[in-house]
């Protein structure tokens, strides 16, 4: 485990119709794990709501039907969110058309293919850790004020080309090592990418809302023509100087 987890935890979300089952998960789990602290559900609304309100889980584990929703229902409904954790499918059955295209669109979802616990445990180590959270927090803040309703695809490259910057001791390249990371994650192209986020930048100094020029101004872009570059390394800047991701080197 990282230490990055070891000292943050993890908040999971056990979702399944079967008491037993999730009994026996959270049980092992939290043995297995001092930093683990697994919250069970047997239906979906609860943790749609809690969702709505709140970053209150950091990964949530979905192994069959719930109570009041099936399964597809509730993925349907999460990726609604723009307030969304990490998904962690376990179990058989989850390679139909529907979630195979489900997971290709999102680089929030995994599946774990076999019920074992010590498969669970992997899945959830292998979950992206604390830092890309604290960043996906921070930037959906940042979306907030500045006017862009969410969920955004847009917004999505920027948090995740945020995350990459932010995950080296180096300054990353833009369009070999950042914006190409994020052109592999959702299958498209580098320049799809960049002509997005150019979009995006271009509707805000449009609509010049009052959380934009805000930024600009904490950052010293006021009266410069921003670039995806610019935008993205500003942001880099503006997480380490708060704290939000910690390192020794820029």
């Amino acid at each position: 485990m990282s230490s990055e987890r070891e000292a943050a935890g993890m908040r999971v979300a056990l979702m399944s119709y079967d008491e037993r089952e999730l009994r026996v998960r959270k049980f092992y789990l939290e043995e297995q794990s001092r930093t683990i602290s697994c919250t069970c559900f047997q239906s979906g609304e609860p943790v749609l709501e809690a969702l709505r309100k709140a970053w209150c889980f950091d990964v949530l584990v979905l192994s069959g039907q719930l109570e009041d929703m099936d399964s597809l229902t509730f993925i349907e409904r999460l990726n609604q969110l723009p307030n969304r954790p990490a998904l962690l499918l376990q179990g058989d059955g989850w390679y139909d058309d529907h979630t195979t295209s489900c997971l290709k669109r999102s680089r929030k979802m995994f599946c774990i293919e076999h019920g074992h616990l010590q498969d669970l445990m992997r899945g959830l180590l292998g979950v992206p850790g604390q830092n890309s959270t604290r960043i996906e927090r921070f930037c959906i803040q940042l979306y907030e004020q500045w006017g862009i309703p969410q969920p955004n695809t847009n917004c999505e490259y920027l948090t995740l080309a945020l995350q990459i910057a932010c995950s080296a001791d180096g300054k990353l390249a833009l369009r070999k090592e950042i914006l190409r990371g994020v052109a592999d994650e959702y299958h498209i192209t580098v320049a799809a990418v960049d002509s997005g986020l150019r979009r995006m930048i271009d509707g805000l100094e449009t609509r010049a809302p009052s959380g934009w020029e805000r930024y600009k101004a904490e950052n010293s872009l006021t009266g410069m023509k921003i670039t995806t570059g610019k935008l993205i390394y500003s942001l880099q800047r503006t997480v380490l100087r708060q704290g939000i991701v910690k390192r020794e080197h820029l």
